[in-house]
Order: structure tokens, then C-alpha cells, then sequence
């Protein structure tokens, strides 16, 4: 039985040849997807992937998602929100019910190409105002706002129903936010000389929001979407933090339905005192990176409670590296995280490809539901990322190792060793508890140094589980291991 006054909305939305008794078995062309909340419809967004809704629960609601395809089999990630779907008797219908502000996908007949995103949010509590001292006001509807600059103390508010087409910066600024419930958008924004495609000096960036040198910037609450990397840019991410210290990410959701290789997430550059917490990504690229490109002491960065999704181009689910110039990356720590697909790297990874040393890094509750290549990789290495990669273009792709372990691995000639080993550094004091492969395939993992004198050091693994099971050991746990010590399995 339908939820009751939500089949006369649906009707309304586009599917009122699909009924729950089927009476136009072959219906002209009806949209995918319908949704209702408590018997209200919802505002379904495009997306190449699928739709996405974002709405306020403020207690437990009902979902109902109308499908015009024949649906048998549905999950609801990630699994460990326990949130159970119910296909309804007609195999057009899947009902559920959203108890918290989590964001949660349903995926059908596992074509992942064909999902519905649902971003719940609590309600906002004193909220900006239009008219607001040093508040800029993006009301519902949609705006082509280009290039939006933010100095000390201003905030940009998007409120809930607000689309906003276009990027932000702020350079050297403090107390700089950024919140509301409404979607930045980077899909219509252009090439490297639109506005908010430039960054200083000139070079081309392609960040949705760009974070340089500030103190306390606050994001909170608001949906990125689509973006997207020109050909010609030359640095590429959705938050771009560098040089920041105090940064604070609440409740953010990013959604990268782009092809495009290049998409991360978060990058987290050469910046200290960070805390990401209860987000969402869906990318083509790293979901969260953690890189230290300005070669400064880079530590005390906090991720928790996420859902990630990497897509197939490239990229890692949670990611330290490649650039880690000379200078420490330390005292990371990443907590309460669901990784729903890992489709092409890593789910946790460390790439050291510089002189410094990545130490002092904690993995806590991290559970994987679907990971293809990856589980673990810790690796010490010469990368297309590193200071002493080659200057020229050609030799540096000629050097690529393509069909290799690792995507932008440079290989190199043995008698060069010595001097590659000049620019290599260290990683040390690993520590993961409770990292738990819940379903699907067990993929293999590496930890690796560079050579002896370039190693990882001091990895322990506790509480390693696959389905359920114990992994007590390398080989149970599917790892290869070189140039490595201290790896213990508890």
C-alpha cells in the first residue's frame, strides 16, 4: 500500500502511467525517478548519475522513491545507517525510513549508473538574515553569481532552495564563512579566464571554493556540485585549503558527476588545525587528500564521520600524498568512516613521494563496502607528483608505468637508485583499528618503501576484519610487504 497522499504527487511529477496495479504495462517513456517524503513530494535534482533530493528532517520520515524501470533489488548505503528498503508489490516502488540527518544513497539493481542520492539536513538555527551586516544573501532560486570574494568576517549564506552558478575565494582572510543548506555549482562556470577560474597569479584554477592562507574559515551545510577541471588548469579540487590554519568543514556535501579525472574531494594542503566532519563526497578523484606542497610543518588534521564514494578514473577513498615535500606530515587522524564504493584506487592510502616524513597517523572505524583494486597502501615511491620528477613533459609520461600498482609511478633506470633515493622519506607510526571489509571482494593491499634506508615503519593492524572474519596475518589479509618493519596484526 502506497504512503498515504504521496501517489497523487507522484502522479503530479511525471509518472502517472505507472500505477501500483500496472495499468499501462508499457508505459511512453516515464521519467526514472519520483520521490515523496511523508507524502509530500520531493524536489528531484539531474544528475548524470542518477537525481538527488535535499530536504530538512526534523523527525523520522517516511521515503517513498517511485522508479518508471522494473526495480528487484535495492541497497541503501551506507549499511551502517541500518536503514532497511522495502520493494513494494508493483517492483516500481521502494519505501524506507530516515531517522537522522545522513546522507544516504539507493542504488537499484546495483546499476550504479542510476542512484538517488538523499541529503536530509537538520534544521538550520539562526540563520543569516537578507540585510545582514557583511552577509552575502543568496535567497531560493537560481543565480549566476561568477567570482565570490570573501574578506574578514563576511559570510556567504545560500538558503535552502538557493542555486548558486559559481565559485568562491578568500586569500589571507579571518573568520570567513560559508553556509546555508543551498548548492553551489560549478557546471556552467567556463574556461581557465572565467570568473573564479584565476587564482593568483594568474595561474588557472578549478576549485569550487579556494581557501588560501586563512585563519578560522568555517564551511557548513551547503551541497557542491559538478566541479569540473578545464584542460588547461593547473591545480584542480572542490575545497582547496592552503596555507589555512583553524579550518572548520560541517555537514558538506559534494556530488562530482563529471568524467573528468582531477575531481578530489578535499585537499587538504600544507594547512594545520583542520577539522572535516559529517560529510559526503562522490568523485572522480581522491574524496579527502591531505598533500604538503608549500613544504611546512603540516599537522593536527581530524576527518570523521563521512560516506565516500571514488569513482573509476582515479584517485583513493581517503588519501595522504603524493606531494609530501621536506617537511613532517603528522598527527592526521581519520574516524567513523564509510567508504560505500571504492572503484578505483585505494580505500586508505599514504603515498610519500617526497624527502619528508608522514608520521603519527590513525585509522579508526573504517568500514568498506565496496573496494575493487585496494584495501591498504602505504607505499614510499617516485611519482609524476615528485620534486624530482623529470622537468620534461614527454620524459615524464614516457616514464609513467602504466598497467603498474600504483597510478603516476615514474620508473627509472637501475643506476639511477642512488639519486632517486636522495628525494625519498619515511613513513612511520601507522595505526589502524578496526578497519572492516563488510561485503564484497577482498582486494589486496601493499606496504612498501622505497629501500631500506627509505622504509615504512611501525604499521599496526587491529581489529582487521573481512565479512566477519579475523585477518591475524599478512597473508590471510592478502598484503605484500617490502622495505617495511614493525608490521604487526592484532
Amino acid at each position: 500500500m502506497a504512503t498515504p497522499g504521496l501517489l497523487p504527487a507522484v502522479i503530479a511529477l511525471g509518472l502517472g502511467a505507472i500505477s501500483p496495479v500496472c495499468a499501462a504495462p508499457f508505459p511512453a517513456r516515464p521519467v526514472e525517478f519520483a520521490a515523496g517524503a511523508n507524502g509530500r513530494p520531493l524536489e528531484l535534482h539531474e544528475c548524470p548519475l542518477g537525481k538527488f533530493a535535499i530536504f530538512e528532517v526534523a523527525a523520522p520520515t517516511d521515503i517513498e522513491i517511485r522508479t518508471g524501470f522494473d526495480v528487484r533489488w535495492v541497497n541503501l548505503r551506507p549499511r551502517s545507517a541500518g536503514v532497511i528498503p522495502t520493494i513494494g508489490s508493483d517492483h516500481h516502488s521502494v519505501r524506507f525510513k530516515v531517522t537522522a540527518a545522513l546522507p544516504l544513497t539507493a542504488e537499484f539493481n546495483d546499476d550504479l549508473t542510476r542512484v538517488v542520492h538523499l541529503f536530509p539536513y537538520a534544521p538550520e538555527k539562526d540563520p543569516p538574515k537578507p540585510g545582514d551586516a557583511r552577509v552575502r544573501y543568496y535567497g531560493p532560486g537560481t543565480h549566476d553569481a561568477g567570482l565570490i570574494d570573501l574578506g574578514d568576517g563576511e559570510t556567504l549564506y545560500l538558503a535552502p532552495g538557493a542555486w548558486v552558478k559559481g565559485t568562491v575565494r578568500s586569500i589571507g582572510s579571518r573568520n570567513v564563512t560559508v553556509c546555508g543548506r543551498g548548492v553551489l555549482d560549478g557546471s556552467d562556470v567556463g574556461g581557465p579566464d572565467a570568473p573564479g577560474a584565476v587564482g593568483p597569479g594568474g595561474a588557472a584554477f578549478r576549485n569550487l571554493i579556494y581557501l588560501e592562507k586563512t585563519d578560522r574559515a568555517r564551511i557548513e551545510g551547503i551541497t557542491l556540485f559538478n566541479c569540473h577541471r578545464p584542460p588547461t588548469a593547473t591545480c584542480f579540487g572542490t575545497v582547496y585549503m592552503t596555507g589555512t590554519t583553524g579550518t572548520r568543514v560541517d555537514g558538506v556535501r559534494i556530488l562530482n558527476p563529471s568524467g573528468n579525472y582531477g575531481n578530489d574531494g578535499f585537499d587538504i594542503v600544507s594547512s594545520s588545525d583542520v577539522l572535516i566532519q559529517n560529510i559526503f563526497v562522490r568523485t572522480n578523484d581522491d574524496c579527502v587528500a591531505v598533500k604538503n606542497l608549500a613544504d611546512v610543518d603540516t599537522h593536527d588534521i581530524a576527518v570523521r564521520h563521512a560516506v565516500l564514494w571514488d569513482m573509476p578514473m582515479g584517485g583513493n577513498g581517503i588519501e595522504i600524498g603524493f606531494e609530501i615535500r621536506g617537511h613532517r606530515v603528522h598527527d592526521i587522524h581519520f574516524q567513523d568512516i564509510d567508504l560505500i564504493h571504492i572503484e578505483r584506487g585505494a580505500a586508505i592510502s599514504i603515498h610519500n613521494g617526497d624527502t619528508g616524513a608522514v608520521e603519527n597517523v590513525s585509522y579508526d572505524d573504517i568500514r568498506v563496502e565496496d573496494v575493487r583494486r585496494k584495501l591498504v597502501d602505504f607505499a614510499v615511491l617516485y611519482s609524476q607528483g615528485s620534486l624530482d620528477r623529470p622537468a620534461d613533459d614527454e620524459e615524464n609520461t614516457r616514464r609513467l608505468d602504466i598497467a603498474g600498482a600504483w597510478d603516476g609511478l615514474l620508473g627509472f633506470a637501475p643506476p639511477e637508485r642512488a639519486e632517486r633515493a636522495k628525494f625519498r622519506g619515511s613513513i612511520r607510526g601507522i595505526r589502524v583499528t578496526n578497519l572492516r571489509v563488510v561485503e564484497g571482494a577482498l582486494p589486496y593491499s601493499v606496504i612498501a618503501g622505497f629501500d631500506e634506508a627509505h622504509r615504512v615503519e611501525n604499521v599496526v593492524f587491529e581489529g582487521l576484519e573481512y565479512q566477519g572474519r579475523p585477518i591475524r596475518n599478512a597473508a590471510e589479509g592478502r598484503f605484500t610487504i617490502e622495505h617495511a618493519s614493525g608490521v604487526e596484526f592484532r
